[in-house]
């Protein structure tokens, strides 16, 4: 049964049609008896509120097809950069990919980011030319445009016959009969067959031997190799079809089937097993060993697992080791799935893809395994959550629900990450994108009835002086009984740029006693959490105790606390401080053709460029720009690339800020602090 199971994602730039490729693929098989559609909302992979009301897949969708005695699983991704996530996760457990193109747009940034990830996985990757229905298709454009950016491995399995409104199918250069074609394309495929030979040939030192001394080469001598080679990425195998048309369907089934690895044929995994690594193969007769790769809240189901069975067999009724928690879970339903439709089976096997619910504390990236097998296998690399909204709660009621509701979100989605800030007093809400926010959000509403509104968040500014200056703080009460009394002198410095932080005592002679020392000391750090300038903290500042004064009685920690606080702020105000902002590393990575567009932004946002690389068609621009001019960058460079740009950022330093921006925040922190 295993070498029989065929898992296979589905990647691609969003709109290449991956999800109707799905709805092809189910009406093609007699599953559904018309195709749905995702303008009218009647997908079976898109079935999730978001993606009906939106257009487009947000979360991956598992879908299960009986094919001529396979079993093929589809694990459709979404297509959008906001949610990589997704795909990172359908890429893990996959044993083949699909990349989906579309023929009028050609390669596209996504095609391309997804390609590279199966490729690093060492699974065999199958192109698919889809709409070729479309208009103004520029066929050898496109296959230049293939060889270019996958290599020479890419290799036709198909010839298109026509293209646009002309498209009627394809000719299979496998097994096809040139005979049945018309005589101005028999010609043609004769050629292209005798290339498409001639690629697998070069795969094999054997094979090569006997094509350079003549010798014939049966076809039963090439398929093992075309098998080998398509395993280990040597050929790419390129399909034409138009998913929304039912083109080509069955012929790409067909490849899938003849060609793809199945579970047996894939590397096997390896886990940790007490400290050590080992092999896990995909025997059914094994030990039980289940990756948990997708988790979410369904309706009336509760919680649900997507797990793919690497070893042995998972079975209702049992229970089974979590290794993260170190505790038992017990499956009590499970099913094979098709977007929502479910059937319940009484067990999946090695290599089976299927859904648990209801299991009390598993999560995305556990491994489920025999109680004395106690193994964790490889997890989802999944990409750091880059952008950041800030989030008020708009009532009480949701203030108390806003935890709990993110918290499930994060269950499902682990690529999005929040906290509340204390230094900038906002709950922050990390993700992958705007898309991305703006989905977590509306989810947020619908399904967790939370109601928030977002701001932008704030800029985590720090202060520093340039120059030394001396300051005086007095706390003195005396009013009859008890008082307080503590007075101190301190002078600061500066000190070089991420110099911290310096406390030195030079109290000689007994002025302030030893134990009222370390209360100044709390006072400064305590003035140094808001500088005079913004609020904000004070860094890269030595600060030297060398006077002051005390009472025998009156004296105590508060008061030398209180008196150092009011010695820092005044040494500060004297010291010329000045506004520091944090500065990030920016690598962004473009066609060539929008560099000078990107780099023109990148310099109307302050921002420094560091240097440019090529990266085969693309450009990578390297850029320092402060934080302050990044909010809603990803938009921007959406909007100038044509969807087709990508940025990383990481935070590289701080940097002071030009002088006529600081007097605005400053204006800006000193109204706040009014309205506070």
């Amino acid at each position: 049964m295993v070498e029989k199971i065929r898992n296979v994602t589905l990647v691609g730039h969003g709109g290449s049609g991956k999800t109707t490729l799905c709805e092809a693929i189910f009406y093609k098989t007699g599953i559904t008896n018309r195709m749905g559609s995702i303008d009218q909302g009647n997908t079976l992979m898109d079935y999730d509120e978001e993606e009906i009301k939106r257009k487009f897949s947000i979360r991956l969708a598992v879908g299960y097809v009986e094919y001529n005695g396979y079993l093929i699983n589809l694990i459709d991704t979404p297509g959008y950069l906001d949610f990589a996530g997704e795909v990172a996760a359908g890429i893990r457990v996959a044993d083949n990919a699909v990349v989906v193109i579309d023929a009028t747009s050609g390669v596209e940034v996504g095609t391309e980011k997804y390609f590279e990830m199966a490729k690093a996985k060492g699974i065999p990757i199958f192109l698919f030319i889809n709409k070729m229905t479309g208009q103004e298709i520029n066929l050898e454009g496109l296959w230049e445009e293939l060889k270019s950016i996958f290599g020479h491995h890419v290799t036709p399995f198909q010839i298109p016959l026509g293209k646009g409104t002309s498209f009627s199918g394809v000719f299979d250069l496998v097994a096809g009969d040139v005979n049945s074609l018309p005589s101005d394309v028999r010609e043609y495929a004769i050629k292209e067959r005798e290339r498409f030979r001639e690629n697998i040939i070069e795969t094999s030192e054997d094979l090569l031997e006997k094509y350079m001394a003549g010798e014939e080469i049966t076809d039963a001598e090439l398929m093992p190799v075309l098998k080998k080679s398509i395993l280990n990425q040597e050929i790419i195998p390129v399909f034409y079809g138009d998913a929304k048309e039912a083109i080509g369907i069955i012929e790409l089934l067909n490849g899938i089937t003849s060609f793809a690895a199945s579970p047996l044929d894939a590397k096997p995994e390896v886990g940790k097993l007490s400290g050590n690594d080992v092999e896990i193969k995909a025997d059914p007769d094994g030990k039980a060993v289940a990756f948990v790769f997708k988790t979410f809240q369904e309706a009336h189901l509760g919680e649900v697992s997507i797990i793919k069975v690497i070893s042995g067999k998972i079975e209702s009724g049992k229970e089974y080791l979590n290794s993260r928690t170190q505790r038992m879970e017990k499956v009590n339903q499970m099913y094979m799935i098709r977007g929502a439709d479910r059937k319940e089976v009484p067990s999946l096997t090695a290599g089976m893809i299927g859904a648990l619910v209801k299991l009390k504390d598993t999560k995305t990236n556990d491994t489920l395994s025999d109680k004395d097998y106690p193994v964790e296998v490889e997890k989802i690399v999944l990409p750091e959550p880059l952008v950041s909204i800030a989030i008020i709660p708009e009532s009480r009621e949701d203030q108390d629900k806003v935890s709990e509701g993110l918290n499930r979100l994060k269950n499902e989605d682990p690529t999005i990450d929040f906290k509340y800030d204390p230094e900038l007093k906002q709950t922050l809400l990390w993700g992958l994108g705007e898309i991305h926010l703006d989905v977590v959000i509306s989810r947020l509403r619908e399904k967790y009835g939370v109601n928030v509104r977002t701001e932008k968040p704030k800029i985590p500014y720090r202060e520093s002086i340039r120059k030394t200056a001396e300051g005086f703080g007095k706390y003195v009460k005396q009013t009859g009984g008890h008082g307080q009394y503590g007075i101190c002198n301190i002078r600061i410095e500066p000190l070089p740029r991420g110099g911290g932080y310096e406390f030195v005592n030079q109290i000689f002679g007994g002025a302030i006693p030893s134990n009222f020392i370390p209360a100044v000391e709390t006072g400064v750090k305590k003035a140094m959490e808001a500088g005079v300038l913004a609020g904000a903290k004070v860094v890269d500042v030595r600060v030297i105790l060398y006077d002051g004064k005390y009472h025998p009685v009156d004296s105590s920690n508060l008061a030398f606390e209180i008196a150092g606080s009011l010695a820092f702020k005044d040494a500060q105000a004297k010291a010329d401080p000045y506004l520091l902002e944090p500065i990030y590393e920016l690598e962004v990575t473009v066609p060539e053709e929008f560099m000078g567009d990107v780099i023109g932004d990148i310099n109307a946002r302050r921002g420094k460029i560091l240097g440019m690389d090529s990266q085969g068609r693309y450009q990578v621009i390297r850029a320092h720009v402060p934080l302050a001019e990044l909010y809603k960058y990803s938009s921007t460079l959406r909007s100038i690339t044509k969807g087709r740009g990508t940025y990383t950022m990481k935070f590289s330093h701080y940097d002071e800020v030009p002088a006529e921006i600081a007097k605005k925040i400053i204006e800006e922190a000193k109204k706040e602090k009014k309205e506070e």
